[in-house]
């Protein structure tokens, strides 16, 4: 997914508490990860706290400026994994004309494979009949 759709998504989905914890949770796991790694590794400074306009995009920025730190520093495997509690706790992406079209190209897919199952019943209903 496109990070500025992922960004869209969590910014519609989740309230600026749970932003900030989950930012201050990976603030601190990072931190925890760092000791725990025998190599110095350099991190940009992130605030644990961000106020005034357009927190809630500062935030998730900053937690994707980490994330792209981890992934250049090879430490994901030194963090804990994360999870939902469950799928009504996950944000969910909007559906675009792009992706539309990809899920109506399905549907004729499948509605295709539909009908020749539906065809090869029919044939098979009919030897079925005649047999007996």
């Amino acid at each position: 997914m496109p990070v500025k759709l992922l960004k869209s998504a969590l910014l519609d989905f989740c309230s600026e508490n749970v932003i900030s914890e989950a930012k201050v949770r990976l603030l601190d796991d990072i931190e925890l990860a760092k000791k725990t790694v025998n190599r110095s590794v350099k991190f940009q400074h992130v605030p644990t706290r961000r106020d005034g306009e357009g927190r809630l995009s500062r935030e998730v920025d900053d937690i994707f400026l980490l994330f792209s730190q981890l992934d250049e520093n090879k430490m994901f495997d030194n963090l804990p994994r994360y999870v939902a509690s469950g799928p009504d706790n996950m944000p969910t992406s909007r559906i675009f004309e792009g992706d539309l079209k990809t899920l109506l190209k399905r549907l004729k897919d499948r509605s295709g494979q539909i009908a020749e199952c539906k065809a090869g019943m029919l044939a098979l209903s009919r030897d079925v009949s005649s047999l007996q």
